[in-house]
Order: C-alpha cells, then structure tokens, then sequence
C-alpha cells in the first residue's frame, strides 16, 4: 500500500509574494510529514486553517477539480514559481473523514508514487531481492526531516553536488560479490548498465571483503543525462561496513574510494560547524557543463550512535525533472 505522500496539514504562515496579486506563500506542518513551503491562492486559507498536502513525488488521479496539474503530468514537482518556493501541493481540507494534522491519508486519495524509469540498458535479470544486511539508499528532504537538520547543526558536515542517475549498489560479503538496482540484485551482465560501472573499476575483484558501496549511475540515456557525460560513469556516495553494521565515515569513504579509483559524487563544501541560514538556496547550482543540478546532499563527517550519519538532501528547485 502507497503511504507517506499526502498528509492533513495546518497552515502556520502567509507572506506575499512580489509582483503577484492573487497568490502567496504558504508555509505548513505536517506532523511526521514534514515542515514545506507552497503557493495557494491569497483567498484560500488563513494561518490555522487545516489542508492537505501532496507531497513531491505524488501521482494524482486525474480530476476536474486539479486540471491545473495535467501540464506536470498529475505528479508533483518542486520548483520556483516567481521566485517563490513550490516544494508541495497545497489543498483545503474538505474534513474526509476524522482526521487531525499529521494524518497520512495517501490511500483517501488515491494517490501513488512516482519511479524514475529504468532505462532498457540499466534493466537486467533479477539474481534476488536486495541484500537484506545492506541499507538501501533513500535520502530524505531535509523539509520532510527537520529534526536531522537541527541535529546537524553545529556539528562537522559535508557537502556534495547530487549526481542525477540510478542508485547502485556493489558488495562482498562471505566470499561472494553482488551488483543491485535500488530494489533487486542483478545477474551478471557485461551489458548492464550497473555492472557496466562495476567493471570499469574491477569492483569484482578489488572491492574489499565486508564492503558495500553505493553510488549513482550515470550518464547517457539516464535522467537526460544532465551531467553531459559521454559514457555510463559511477559517483559514490556512501560506504557501508557489513559486519560492523555501520556506514563508512568520510575520511574512511574517500580512503575507499582513492583505493579503488572509483569516482565520487563532487565535494562542494566541508566545515567544522553546520549551520542551516539559508537552507533552502543551498541546493541550487549547476553541473560543470552548465545545466542546473539536481541539488546536494548534505552529511555529518561521522556516524551517530546508529552507526550512521546525520544525511538529507536538498533539492534545487530550479532543476527540472
């Protein structure tokens, strides 16, 4: 069952936004659902009004009532609208049922969840599920986790550009070496786009044993390319410890990644202190070929009690997908 994309909201903030007369700027909590920002249109709401908020990523049914989506194909998309912030959709609340804020009520409204797809040369023959002793990748909105953001301030961070592409994982545990897409392991395949990146960099045979690492593959044919690259390429973006049940930390992901010269998702910033002023903005950049990036992604240097780190990312709102 599709959960966690729309939620019972309250509106906790109005602002103007320049040079526009009939829409402002919402801001809106959602309980377990997140703190967002959105435009609706100035005769709405007021600040305590409940809502319902779609979450990025969510595939409306089409309805009379929301044609204005049918041009973004009924999904939403985060972008800039006047300059503005548009994270999430934001509806009034029409009291379906008894619900109060932070309610999921995905299923209410027939709403799923947009995939990536998976172009013809990235799909392969299924091996097995996804390993179940390695993390799958799934980085949150930093608006969908504002606990981690406080958590990180203060604290030594870095900073990487994220690479648009398909999440990848290689492993060695036990004596046996495994290639996966975000939800399967794949048999090997010299075609695959996965294993592809796999051995390019003799991962096969130089991956250490108990090592699992991550990256997104990139390049022609996937996600329009954005990064402009000529051929499939790989840009690591964590490293997990097997039998130690934790991630690699940074100076352990990079001293990884100089072994097997593998590429790395490129750093932007490192510091000793986070601090979030300006959170929304950091996301926004271009890739070295001048199109707009997807965003960033934003770590502690080291891992938390959990054995892993403090991560979220942040995306550009000017970046079209």
């Amino acid at each position: 069952m599709t959960k966690e994309l729309v939620y019972v909201g309250k509106i906790i903030d109005l602002q103007p936004i320049p040079d526009a007369d009939f829409i402002v700027s919402a801001t809106v909590v959602c309980g377990a659902g997140g703190k967002w920002r959105g435009i609706v249109k100035k005769c709405d709401f007021v600040v305590g009004n409940h809502c319902v908020v779609y979450l990025p990523d969510a595939i409306i049914s089409p309805c009379d009532q929301m044609e204005f989506m049918e041009s973004s194909g009924w999904r939403i998309k985060m972008r800039r609208f006047k300059g503005a912030p548009s994270e999430v959709l934001i509806m009034p609340y029409n009291g379906l049922g008894e619900f109060t804020v932070g309610d999921d009520v995905t299923s209410n409204y027939g709403v799923t969840k947009y995939h990536k797809p998976v172009p013809a040369h990235l799909q392969g023959n299924a091996k097995g599920s996804f390993p179940n002793f390695v993390p799958r990748t799934d980085e949150p909105n930093y608006q969908r986790e504002p606990d981690l953001v406080q958590a990180l301030i203060g604290l030594p961070y870095y900073i990487t550009e994220k690479a648009d592409g398909s999440s990848t994982t290689a492993f060695r545990y036990k004596n046996q070496f495994g290639v996966c897409s975000r939800n399967l392991e794949l048999m090997r395949n010299e075609l695959n786009g996965y294993w592809k990146v796999a051995l390019k960099y003799n991962l096969e045979e130089l991956l250490p044993e108990g090592i699992a690492l991550q990256w997104e593959t990139c390049g022609p044919g996937i996600q329009s390319n954005p990064m402009g690259l000529k051929e499939i390429d790989g840009f690591a973006f964590s490293g997990y410890k097997i039998d130690e049940h934790r991630y690699l930390d940074t100076l352990e992901l990079n001293n990884l990644c100089d072994q097997l010269k593998f590429p790395k998702c490129y750093p932007l910033a490192i510091g000793l202190e986070f601090h979030d002023y300006g959170i929304e903005f950091m996301g926004e950049g271009k890739y070295s070929n001048g199109n707009q990036r997807e965003g960033v992604v934003i770590r502690s240097q080291s891992n938390g009690a959990n054995g892993k780190p403090i991560s979220f990312k942040v995306i550009n709102l000017n970046y079209e997908r």
